[in-house]
């Protein structure tokens, strides 16, 4: 009982955050990168937060008052993880034509590692002193993840929630020598 309680107050709650999607396609830090499912089906992981959650969420206590106000200013944020089972050429393909897009669109590549297993890339759109949007997509054998952060964030706010975060990207950063 307390489980579909707990459910029905989810969707209740999420479905405005659902019904403002379509129109986030227009704004300048918005990323597609939904058509992956037709080459591996639904996303393992599939975390959709639109900008009526992520105001709610932001009137909860914080103790970092700058994530808070970072948090106030989000619109979505969008999370999908795809099982490659070895075949990492769709997820390689599709990162390839966003990362295209995100250049033509004048977005900034902040991010870019090449290893023989693995391939990472993150952009940022900035403007008028102002962080529009963020994406990070990282492929492996095991997965493909893709995350586009949405909202016009100060970016001394985003420094200061980065700052108090603990931010691993499990990256080696050595220098490699030919």
């Amino acid at each position: 009982m307390k489980i579909s309680t707990l459910l029905l107050t989810l969707t209740l709650i999420s479905a405005p955050a659902f019904a403002i999607e379509e129109p986030l396609a227009d704004r300048p830090g918005y990323v597609d990168f939904s058509s992956l499912s037709g080459d591996y089906g639904q996303p393992r992981v599939m975390i959709d937060l639109g900008s009526s959650l992520l105001t709610l969420i932001s009137n909860f206590k914080h103790e970092d008052p700058m994530a808070q106000e970072a948090l106030r200013n989000l619109e979505s944020v969008r999370v999908h993880v795809y099982n490659t089972a070895g075949d990492t050429t769709p997820a390689n393909e599709r990162m390839t034509a966003i990362n295209e897009s995100l250049q033509a669109l004048e977005w900034e590549q902040i991010v870019r590692v090449r290893e023989p297993d693995q391939q990472v890339d993150i952009y940022i759109k900035y403007g008028d002193n102002i962080v529009h949007g963020l994406t990070v997509m990282a492929v492996d054998e095991e997965e493909a993840v893709f995350i586009n952060i949405l909202g016009d964030v100060d970016p001394e706010q985003l420094a200061g929630v980065v700052k108090h975060m603990d931010v691993d990207l499990d990256v080696d950063m050595a220098m490699h020598t030919p």
